[in-house]
């Protein structure tokens, strides 16, 4: 991770003063890098971390800042990771425009040829994630729904919004190790279902939409059973080691947490 934090910084830097001086204050604030830890962590359990591994984390990582800078401006959101966002510390044009940036800085990173299947399932996620998103924003509110509509509808947004993205930096991960196909099938289901648990819990903790909490507060613990069971079966594919706990950690970190 230090070598990662190292590399992010020379990623997040531009040319031009006026995107740099945006990038450079986006880069300030440290998020959890649960993203790009699941790629290593992915990697090590299933191979040993390689360049591929260390480009798919920057990947992750950069598309993960640029969908929150493209959120804040989508929700009107005025602070972001204990500082002003962008669009609230400039204007919602220079917010897009740096997101955009970022995402296409991100597609760069992967572009190197013996990355294409890498940068495809990147990609295929980014448009589920556009998707999601879209159907949050226009889709029918929860109130008044029947309840298993209301959780169908729940988990196909949070699944695309969010635990595709989670997914994807597990499944990059074993990709760049070169992993069996049957070991990445599994590590995506892992991927998934915390993907959801972790959504779960962010819902939890934002309370602005009472209807949301509650499939939220029901549903994560049905989800975190099955995020570690998909776990289990890892298990008794690979060999045993510190990756496995620490995916197993960063499981119950992502259901407890409390920010």
């Amino acid at each position: 991770m230090e070598l990662f934090e190292a590399e992010f910084a020379k990623v997040m830097s531009c040319e031009t003063l006026p995107m740099d001086k945006v990038v450079r204050y986006v880069a300030g604030p440290k998020g959890k890098r649960l993203r790009p830890l699941l790629v290593f962590q992915t990697a090590k359990l299933l191979g040993g971390i390689n360049d591929a591994t260390r480009r798919t984390a920057l990947f992750v990582e950069l598309v993960h800042t640029a969908t929150l800078i493209h959120d804040d401006v989508v929700d009107g959101s005025k602070m972001r990771r204990g500082q002003p966002s962008v669009n609230e510390r400039w204007d919602n044009m220079t917010a897009v425009l740096a997101g955009d940036y970022l995402l296409s800085k991100a597609m760069l990173v992967l572009s190197d040829p013996a990355d294409h299947q890498i940068l495809v399932e990147m990609l295929e996620t980014a448009l589920a994630m556009s998707e999601g998103e879209l159907m949050q924003l226009r889709g029918e509110r929860l109130e008044g729904r029947g309840e298993s509509e209301a959780i169908q509808d729940y988990l196909e947004i949070i699944t695309r919004k969010t635990a595709r993205l989670i997914r994807a930096c597990c499944v990059g991960g074993a990709l760049s190790v070169g992993a069996s196909q049957a070991l990445i099938d599994k590590i995506g289901d892992f991927g998934l279902n915390l993907g959801l648990v972790f959504q779960m819990r962010d819902d939890m903790l934002d309370e602005d939409n009472p209807a949301i909490t509650a499939v939220a507060k029901r549903l994560l613990p049905e989800y975190l059973d099955k995020t570690l069971k998909s776990l289990s079966i890892l298990e008794s594919m690979v060999e045993k080691g510190p990756a496995l706990d620490e995916l197993k950690a960063l499981a119950v970190f992502c259901a407890e947490r409390v920010a």
